[in-house]
């Protein structure tokens, strides 16, 4: 017995280190496997943060919606028209009066920096860093003319910023959602009309459109490539005489 307990006692230790070094493989192919996993979805945390934001807000302002009109004003009662409202209903402060863009579905409030050349690289890549660049080849707000802006889906391939790629969710807006601009303290309110996907190459929307009081914005598509651009066509609905 005293023999046995030798030789029990002997593989008992012998089997120890085993076990160790078993257990530290285990736990070093489970470190591998949620760091490829990290490096999987890490670049699209943002995009799902963003995502997950746009979906929060439309089911609460949907909620909101429902409550407001269970108790329908009389008809002598007047509708205020009021787009600076978000999808759940709290007041939006423009982010700049001087020259602005709000977009209340998905949430983008934004300064535009005017005038950019989009046929300089060096210049607008460089304004594209900031957020939402004018292209100064198209039209002021208060002017006879079609008004062009272009952002960023992406700041780099796969990965969203909310300082630079303003223009992600540009792809859950549909027919008839409203766009503000603020321009000199002035108001412009355009409704958005069509989408469309079209190929680099196609730069006539650029050339200024005279007697179009409209609204393009473009950005690279799908986010993150530059395969194609997205464009957004909006018509002025409103504008405010008074500078606010």
């Amino acid at each position: 017995m005293q023999s046995y307990g030798l030789i029990y006692q002997y593989q008992s230790t012998k089997q120890k280190p085993s076990l160790k070094r078993s257990h530290l493989l285990r736990l070093t192919a489970m470190s591998m496997i949620a760091l490829s996993l990290g490096g999987i979805t890490g670049p699209l945390t943002p995009a799902l943060r963003l995502e997950t934001q746009h979906a929060y807000h439309r089911i609460q302002g949907t909620i909101n919606n429902k409550q407001k009109t269970s108790t329908p004003l009389p008809k002598s009662v007047p509708v205020v028209f009021n787009p600076l409202k978000t999808e759940d209903g709290a007041s939006i402060d423009p982010a700049s009066k001087e020259f602005g863009l709000i977009i209340p579905k998905v949430g983008i409030n934004t300064a535009v920096i005017p005038a950019v050349n989009p046929t300089n690289p060096g210049e607008y890549l460089e304004a594209l860093k900031k957020g939402v660049a004018h292209a100064s080849t198209s039209y002021f707000p208060d002017e006879d003319g079609t008004v062009y802006l272009f952002s960023h889906s992406t700041n780099y391939d796969w990965f969203v910023s909310d300082l630079n790629a303003v223009f992600y969710l540009l792809k859950n807006l549909t027919e008839g959602d409203l766009i503000v601009l603020f321009y000199k303290g002035k108001q412009y309110t355009y409704k958005l009309r069509e989408k469309r996907v079209v190929a680099p190459t196609e730069t006539s929307y650029l050339i200024p459109q005279k007697g179009s009081r409209t609204l393009i914005l473009q950005t690279c598509w799908p986010p993150g490539s530059t395969t194609e651009r997205l464009l957004l066509f909006a018509d002025l609905v409103e504008e405010q005489s008074q500078s606010i």
